[in-house]
């Protein structure tokens, strides 16, 4: 409960507060027309205060207070104790606290010697007090935030859609702590989100890739794995010339010797070709000869005689014995000479043909040596174009292994987001009974006040608890702000025996604008009935004239005003103008 709030300035009345009912009432000053406005008095700065003291932003409208060295003290129940808060408009991340002796155990660690305490830990501190939540929220970790659970009964705009405290406020925020406060499993609310965050995620690469915006972020399977395959031949390849490559001090020289030996083998091939066509003559003279000595060589002399001695006198002819004798001779010298170069062509073919497989040896392996090396920048070159392929091959490598993570994990976000909605639906099953409770309480109010039904439904969906507020009548203005002012203190009246609220709640006069006197009027006495049949605490700010008469000359309204500002410099909630 909140008890009382200063200043440092003396303009500044001090405003009590007191369980129940509160109000701080803008009334025209004395001799003022019907035609004054009773706006711009304050009102809403008051509650501004408050919300700095606990911990909020400084509003745009109390910043020309700065300069002027302006602060507030709230006192307010925390921790079964009453302690002060005080806080200058000047800003910086520490604020001043003062407590009884009693608090010491709960607040030493996080108040310094001077009694500062930075405003983070201000927030935690009231998170754990006012609403039992003993976590402090990371950033990004789209958790429970003391201040936007203070935001739901510090209210100072009326939206339309009382599950939120501006229209702008995200789906998993307003879900989250709307479930806090109904002590629902919020963390269901928070994990569900969290994967359908990353299912938006998956689902947003999938369209980039299929519309060419990331064109190798993502490709079929079959795709990448050919072009790996491809890749791999590739890179063994380069490998093993790399691994079998000879570095060539000259080979210049070695083409100059491969060229030599190439010459060399062309002229020894060319005497081969002619030695073996004189052995093939040479072997037929031998056999022909042969032939023709065992054949007739005698007949043919001793014909040929016989013709010569009709030709020429006996006394001319030698005998026929001396002319075989002679020719057997000659014709034996030619057989030994022939044999003779026979044997030394068929010698010398056997010594050219092991002089020509020496070179062809020789020759192969200068030039195996010139197809498998070269220069070292040859070299430096093939290992460049092997560690591109080696690079190529990883590449592909791991877009594949990003295509199979990303269906992994789209199938396990759907795994987990159906594993997380069944255990929503048994959380929502298990609270069934209190959350019809909750929407019976509502209906009551909206029947109290415009006599038609209201409802309060929860149901679940892909981000957990799906909350839905529905009235039975046409969506005016007036309606919209009492299904808010129904819903406040729906979660006043469950939530403050539970420690999931904080027991009060405050309320601009705009949650009035536009609403029917006898709404108004009904409201008042509700909120009034409400807050006391709890315990809680109630606070207001209203026009006088927004105030019908039958609940302004009430006892119980006339006790709850703590305060009466007027339209004048001194009679303005700081008692300056600024």
């Amino acid at each position: 409960m909140l008890r009382r709030i200063s200043s440092n300035f003396n303009s500044f009345r001090p405003v009590s507060f007191g369980p129940g009912f509160n109000v701080i009432l803008a009334e025209m000053a004395p001799g003022a027309s019907e035609k004054h406005s009773r706006n711009a008095r304050g009102k809403t700065t008051l509650i501004q205060a408050i919300n700095y003291c606990l911990g909020g932003t400084l509003a745009k409208s109390m910043a020309p207070l700065t300069a002027a060295g302006w602060s507030f003290t709230l006192e307010l129940e925390l921790f079964g104790s009453t302690l002060t808060a005080t806080r200058n408009l000047k800003g910086g991340n520490k604020l001043r606290l003062d407590y009884p002796r009693e608090l010491s155990g709960v607040l030493h660690a996080y108040v310094d010697e001077n009694s500062a305490v930075t405003v983070e830990d201000w927030k935690f501190l009231l998170g754990l007090g006012l609403f039992s939540l003993d976590r402090v929220g990371e950033t990004g970790d789209r958790g429970i935030s003391p201040r936007t659970l203070l935001s739901y009964v510090i209210r100072t705009e009326a939206v339309k859609d009382p599950l939120k405290i501006i229209p702008q406020q995200s789906a998993w925020s307003s879900r989250e702590h709307v479930a806090y406060l109904l002590n629902l499993n919020w963390e269901l609310v928070r994990d569900l989100s969290r994967l359908e965050e990353d299912s938006d995620t998956y689902k947003a690469i999938a369209r980039a890739t299929k519309k060419s915006l990331l064109p190798r972020a993502l490709r079929p399977e079959p795709e990448l794995m050919l072009e790996l395959v491809e890749a791999q031949r590739t890179l063994a390849e380069l490998t093993s010339r790399v691994q079998g490559f000879q570095v060539v001090e000259d080979p210049d020289g070695l083409i100059s010797r491969a060229d030599r030996v190439t010459e060399e083998l062309k002229e020894l091939r060319n005497d081969a070709l002619v030695d073996r066509r004189m052995i093939e003559l040479y072997a037929e003279s031998i056999e022909n000869e042969q032939g023709g000595e065992d054949a007739g060589v005698g007949g043919a002399v001793a014909e040929l005689y016989g013709e010569m001695q009709r030709a020429f006198n006996p006394e001319a002819l030698q005998s026929f014995e001396k002319v075989e004798a002679f020719h057997r001779q000659v014709m034996g010298n030619r057989r030994r000479f022939l044999s003779a170069e026979l044997e030394r062509l068929r010698s010398q073919q056997v010594e050219r043909d092991e002089r020509i497989r020496a070179l062809t040896g020789s020759r192969n392996s200068i030039l195996a040596v010139l197809d498998a090396g070269g220069a070292l920048e040859e070299l430096s070159a093939l290992q460049n174009e092997c560690a591109q392929a080696a690079a190529h091959v990883t590449e592909v490598e791991t877009a594949l292994n990003n295509v199979r993570d990303l269906a992994e994990a789209q199938e396990g976000v759907r795994v987990q987001k159906a594993q997380l909605r069944q255990e929503t639906a048994r959380d929502l099953s298990a609270n069934r009974q209190k959350l019809d409770a909750v929407a019976a309480r509502f209906d009551r109010m909206m029947q109290e006040l415009y006599g038609v039904s209201g409802v309060l439904t929860a149901e679940v969906d892909d981000l957990g608890f799906k909350f839905t507020i529905r009235v039975s009548t046409s969506a005016s203005g007036g309606v919209t702000r009492m299904q808010l002012l129904c819903f406040d203190l729906t979660l006043m009246a469950e939530g403050t025996g539970e420690n999931h609220h904080p027991g009060f709640l405050i309320h601009d006069s705009v949650v009035f604008d536009g609403v029917d006197p006898r709404q108004v009027a009904a409201g008042l006495s509700l909120v009034r009935e409400t807050a006391e049949s709890v315990g809680a605490q109630y606070i207001c700010t209203m026009n006088s004239n927004d105030v019908p008469a039958s609940v302004s000359d009430a006892d119980w309204f006339v006790e709850g005003t703590r305060r009466i500002v007027l339209d004048t410099e001194e009679g303005g909630i700081l008692g300056t103008s600024f």
